[in-house]
């Protein structure tokens, strides 16, 4: 009889915790499963603007040590591009669109191009802003596209890939023999809203 209360009050208990634990979670949040030890977390960040602005971490939940390859740097490092991340983007109307990095504008890259590679230890996490005005929808074409007022929902996704001999350097011919994260993970898909 005895083992039995204890029992019941174990599992309310387990049940109370649980309740908190996902009434703490921010509006629209759902856990993304990692893929070969890596993970991704989309988050809002709090701030006045018109869309929100949005921070991506990249989880390394395993204890093998990760390279990942998010995109490519200028001007020896001094501006960096994920543009391994595209965002995934639905609309109010069940509209589903990708959204890719905008690259420097000015008609071209003068000058070098390097591999933006981030080493993720095991434990680790790296993280960079996500800004709607700096991603456009390329695949539909939409090079005017405006956010509309109303509810959206978005998730970030990495597409992995290693460096080819061609893309690195002749100086940094050793970037391509790294063992570079490769596949794709996408990250928790989050709801917000546009306008008032």
């Amino acid at each position: 009889m005895e083992n039995d209360r204890i029992s019941r009050q174990a599992v309310l208990f387990f049940l109370a915790t649980l309740f908190f634990a996902l009434s703490a979670m921010p509006e629209g949040f759902c856990q993304s499963a990692p893929v070969k030890g890596l993970q991704l977390v989309l988050s809002i960040e709090k701030g006045e603007s018109e869309t929100p602005h949005f921070r991506l971490e990249f989880l390394n939940v395993g204890q093998t040590d990760l390279i990942l390859n998010l995109g490519s740097m200028l001007a020896n490092g001094r501006k960096q591009y994920a543009y391994a991340v595209i965002l995934k983007i639905t609309d109010s109307q069940g509209v589903h669109r990708q959204f890719d990095l905008i690259g420097p504008g000015g008609g071209g890259v003068e000058g070098r191009i390097d591999p933006f590679v981030v080493p993720l230890p095991g434990g680790a996490t790296f993280s960079i802003p996500l800004e709607l005005n700096k991603y456009w929808p390329t695949a539909s074409q939409e090079w005017e596209y405006k956010f509309k007022p109303g509810t959206y929902w978005i998730a970030a996704e990495f597409l992995g890939k290693g460096v080819s001999e061609r893309e690195a350097n002749l100086d940094a011919k050793y970037v391509s023999l790294f063992p570079y994260w490769e596949g794709t993970v996408q990250s928790n898909e989050l709801r917000f809203k546009v306008g008032k």
